[in-house]
């Protein structure tokens, strides 16, 4: 019963944030009257098909990835209702649909979910953590954290974003004391090699206003789109290496370590908002990669070649499949 249960969140997962995401190139090619040929949740072989009035609508096997066949995308057709003889913006609003659905939905759902959550963190100290205590001499219990090297700290989770960059040496900090403001200078605690901690255990606020609903919900919605980038950022940087990327097999185990609604929908949100992001980066094969292909061809004002850029996307496609095979690997060595 455990490994069925397990199954449905994994799919349930999976197949909904594909399909919202193919649902908004599908819908948004219907709105500038682009032939869809094919709409499918998953690859390799069919166990659902069913043919529309246009479309062919598709459920396949293998579900990770899904995908919105259209006239004249792959091949150029003069064909009425061609993907290719599309305005140039349609074409790039229909290729961006499927990440900003992505992004739209995280956003939403997750301003929800701090909405209706009695779990906010402020920046007040609760308590000192013992290995800390030394480094931040000057911070009291009672203390409501401010600012942070320089960076306004509106919940406990600005604090780790205002570290996340400090190499060492001590950092100004204010507190509020008695509706007075302090400043101090602190050392933050080393937590993992590169990565520190300020040393306090946060205050969990109660009975929220209204008013703190929205304004809380705001800042933490403001900083869960924050970390995906900052993750682009240290993956880019070289802080965090490709080995510590996870691919389908590493969402599937976390998905199935979930419990709770609270905890499978924050999961769901945070992986479509990755989804969404990662999708819109200028890679070939990925729906960011066709948007800078479409904007050199608005600068030029033609396309280019049609062979080269299907080798451009072909090349692309076949080295994100390597790198999915990889990530893969990594994620099946650290599972077992």
């Amino acid at each position: 019963m455990g490994f069925l249960i397990n199954a449905i969140k994994i799919i349930f997962l999976l197949g909904f944030l594909i399909f919202i995401h193919e649902g908004g190139h599908f819908l948004t090619a219907k709105l500038f009257k682009v032939k869809v040929e094919e709409f499918s949740i998953g690859f390799g072989p069919k166990i659902f098909s069913k043919k529309g009035k246009e479309t062919q609508y598709s459920i396949s096997l293998i579900p990770f990835g899904g995908y919105v066949k259209m006239t004249g995308e792959t091949e150029r057709s003069e064909e009425e209702g061609s993907f290719s003889k599309a305005k140039l913006w349609h074409r790039i609003v229909i290729v961006s649909a499927g990440a900003v659905v992505n992004i739209t939905f995280a956003i939403v759902v997750f301003f929800g979910l701090s909405f209706f959550s009695n779990n906010v963190v402020t920046p007040i100290v609760q308590n000192i953590i013992p290995e800390a205590k030394e480094n931040i001499a000057g911070i009291e219990i009672g203390d409501k954290i401010i600012q942070v090297n320089n960076t306004k700290i509106r919940l406990k989770s600005d604090i780790s974003k205002a570290l996340m960059d400090y190499t060492g040496g001590e950092i100004p900090v204010i507190v509020e004391r008695n509706n007075e403001k302090i400043n101090l200078n602190v050392k933050p605690t080393e937590y993992e090699e590169g990565f520190y901690i300020l040393g306090i255990e946060a205050k969990p606020k109660e009975d929220l206003k209204i008013t703190e609903r929205f304004y809380y919900s705001f800042w933490e919605t403001t900083n869960f789109l924050d970390s995906i980038v900052q993750s682009l950022k240290m993956l880019v940087t070289g802080r965090v290496g490709i080995e510590q990327m996870t691919g389908p097999i590493g969402i599937s185990e976390i998905v199935v370590r979930t419990n709770g609604i609270y905890n499978f929908i924050y999961l769901l949100c945070l992986i479509s908002l990755s989804l969404g992001v990662t999708n819109l980066l200028p890679i070939p094969a990925l729906d960011g990669g066709r948007i800078l292909l479409l904007i050199i061809e608005g600068i030029r004002g033609k396309a280019l070649k049609e062979e080269i850029e299907l080798g451009i996307q072909s090349a692309g496609f076949l080295l994100l499949i390597l790198f999915s095979l990889y990530v893969s690997y990594r994620d099946i060595i650290r599972i077992f």
